[in-house]
């Protein structure tokens, strides 16, 4: 009972003020966090949401509607080409430094378990 106390208080233990309050606006499901780290290993792609789901093995339609409210919230960028709506990350330096260290911080098992406390508290399961 010992080493889960422990474990409850280092999970609980603060996180950066900046990644946890971009955390709970912008990863809150396990989509979102599947999406901005293929983006995070892949910083040039530009695709469609359709690519996009293919890539994180995700359904195109639940891509489809995280990446465009990602884009509006400003963590991604969208172009329109034809018919087809392209994705792309943000190209604000600061933001793409905390998506990095956010992505970074995450091999850790003790962060990686704060990080799906938040999402699961978001209620953003999918």
């Amino acid at each position: 009972m010992e080493s889960y106390n422990n474990l409850m208080s280092d999970i609980m233990d603060e996180m950066d003020p900046r990644m946890l309050e971009f955390i709970k606006q912008h990863v809150t499901t396990f989509t979102r966090w599947d999406i901005l780290r293929f983006f995070h290993e892949n910083p040039n792609t530009q695709d469609t949401a359709e690519n996009l789901a293919r890539y994180v093995g995700r359904a195109p339609d639940v891509i489809c509607q995280e990446a465009q409210e990602m884009a509006e919230e400003g963590v991604f960028r969208s172009v329109k080409q034809g018919e087809h709506i392209i994705y792309l990350l943000t190209d604000n330096p600061d933001l793409r430094r905390l998506i990095s260290d956010l992505v970074e911080a995450a091999r850790d098992r003790t962060f990686r378990m704060k990080l799906v406390y938040h999402i699961l508290r978001a209620g953003g399961q999918q």
